[in-house]
């Protein structure tokens, strides 16, 4: 009913909307979140609107990141020459898992780098002195956040240049297995690192002298937090390049 080159083509296509509709919920939550956070500390320091409306566009505008990768990996699978007239099964597997791991890899990160965002712009409304050390360290908690959508997007590049092509089952599982293990496995490093960050912020925001233990703390939650997704990065390698 289905010949491979039609399949390549429904592979490409389905790809590209799991890239970009699944990032984009992570996406947009972290922004309303934020925009949320913002406009009430507007109502409790209307002094400070300035100040809350640079550090949301800045917020909002990073945590868009993720949703930019999978609209860039979409735009490859539909015009980037992925599809090929020669036509097999681990090319349809790689097309497929290319937008996978692509969204789901956002998901999460576009979650946790909203919530740093939010809590930023809450600590400016409770300590508006303290906008630049809030600001510098959520971006440092958001950029923390953020490699877990990096991973995807070097497997998902992977996925689309890199693969062998052939017609082996076994293979192309080995493909779509490397797409799950990366796309779900930043889900929690992701959203995670950012409960950390946006509670850090927070934390400055009360206790403004305990700023430098409040940081030291991030770095070690956020690195401990990260190594799963460094697991799922190992394992996808390994179902690449050695299964």
């Amino acid at each position: 009913m289905f010949d491979t080159f039609s399949l390549v083509h429904v592979a490409a296509y389905l790809g590209a909307g799991l890239a970009v509709g699944i990032s984009s919920i992570g996406a947009g939550i972290g922004e309303g979140y934020i925009a949320g956070n913002a406009n009430i500390a507007m109502m409790k320091q209307p002094k400070s609107n300035d100040i809350l409306l640079r550090t949301m566009l800045i917020a909002q505008a990073i945590t868009e990141t993720g949703a930019i990768f999978a609209l860039v990996i979409a735009m490859l699978l539909l015009f980037g020459g992925s599809i090929v007239p020669d036509a097999n099964w681990q090319r349809i597997a790689s097309l497929f898992g290319a937008g996978l791991v692509m969204g789901a890899g956002c998901l999460g990160t576009g979650l946790g780098i909203g919530y740093p965002g939010g809590q930023a712009c809450q600590g400016i409304g409770r300590q508006p002195r303290e906008s630049k050390t809030l600001t510098a360290n959520m971006l440092i908690g958001q950029a923390l956040s953020e490699t877990s959508a990096i991973f995807a997007l070097v497997i998902a590049m992977l996925l689309l240049y890199s693969t062998p092509d052939g017609n082996s089952i076994v293979k192309s599982f080995a493909f779509i297995g490397a797409a799950f293990a990366m796309g779900f496995g930043t889900f929690g490093p992701g959203f995670g690192i950012g409960i950390v960050a946006g509670k850090t912020v927070d934390g400055i925001s009360r206790f403004p002298k305990q700023t430098s233990v409040l940081i030291r703390t991030m770095f070690v939650g956020a690195a401990v937090s990260e190594s799963t997704s460094i697991y799922a990065l190992v394992i996808a390698f390994l179902l690449l390049f050695v299964a």
